[in-house]
């Protein structure tokens, strides 16, 4: 774990390992901007915090019961997230996983939530037009919550405000948590993408995401054509780096460049 020195950067690094319950349960920060790279030791499902009620998973007891289900039969762990939104795919290795803290009051800070992600959409697509191949500019959109009946299901499956996206196809997804302390924006952007993980998951705690239904064919649709993995472009061809550098780290170098001072 790093923290800023005087002089330089006014955002806090910090670096967590662990599983996605545990990483999801961490404090920031509340006093100071804080920028964190979170690294799985083990895949999961994520679930948004409003996801839970109104399925089979409508109780602690009952998430716990089916989490057990999903480990055993798919080999992931089942965790919930604070945020709102969808669920996400999470593996070790496989995004760039990305929180950040901004506490109330800061100049970044937009009291209108559909507003609130702008900047920091535009700082992903600047690190990301910077250190990775891609076929076009990256967008980001500055619209109403898009797909909305399927975003309510999967993260990646609709597009949300600040979120982008390079030749329609989204790239980060974005998801915000705010209190009367700061807002916290959970962050994914994948360098390997395979959606069969997360619709199998999905696909045993929501019946109406089966494949035979017309709403699983249409997610399954979104998540097969709209997200594109990023790929990045080797670290000698962006800056200085030593040899092993990871793609996520590289993504989170070139963020954290873009993030206004």
């Amino acid at each position: 774990m790093t923290s800023a020195a005087p002089g330089q950067s006014p955002w806090i690094t910090e670096f967590l390992s662990g599983n996605a319950h545990e990483l999801h349960q961490s404090e920031m920060p509340p006093a100071q901007r804080c920028v964190r790279l979170h690294s799985l030791t083990r895949p999961a499902v994520v679930l948004g915090s409003a996801q839970v009620a109104g399925s089979r998973l409508g109780s602690s007891e009952k998430l716990a019961v089916v989490a057990a289900e999903v480990l055993e039969q798919f080999g992931c762990d089942l965790a919930v997230r604070r945020s709102g939104g969808g669920a996400v795919w999470l593996s070790p290795g496989d995004q760039c996983w990305v929180d950040i803290w901004l506490p109330a009051g800061d100049p970044l800070w937009r009291s209108d939530v559909g507003q609130s992600s702008w900047w920091l959409g535009e700082c992903w697509a600047e690190a990301l037009a910077e250190t990775s191949q891609l076929a076009a500019q990256p967008v980001v959109h500055r619209g109403p919550l898009l797909h909305r009946d399927l975003a309510e299901v999967a993260c990646f499956a609709g597009l949300g405000p600040g979120e982008v996206t390079v030749d329609q196809k989204k790239i980060v997804g974005i998801s915000q948590r705010r209190s009367r302390l700061g807002a916290r924006f959970q962050c994914v952007v994948y360098t390997h993408w395979d959606p069969k993980p997360l619709l199998e998951v999905l696909q045993s705690c929501y019946p109406q995401t089966a494949a035979g239904t017309e709403f699983g064919h249409s997610l399954g649709d979104a998540l097969n054509s709209g997200v594109l993995a990023v790929q990045v472009a080797p670290a000698e061809q962006v800056a200085p780096a030593p040899s092993g550098v990871t793609a996520e780290r590289q993504i989170l170098d070139a963020l954290l460049a873009s993030l206004p001072r």
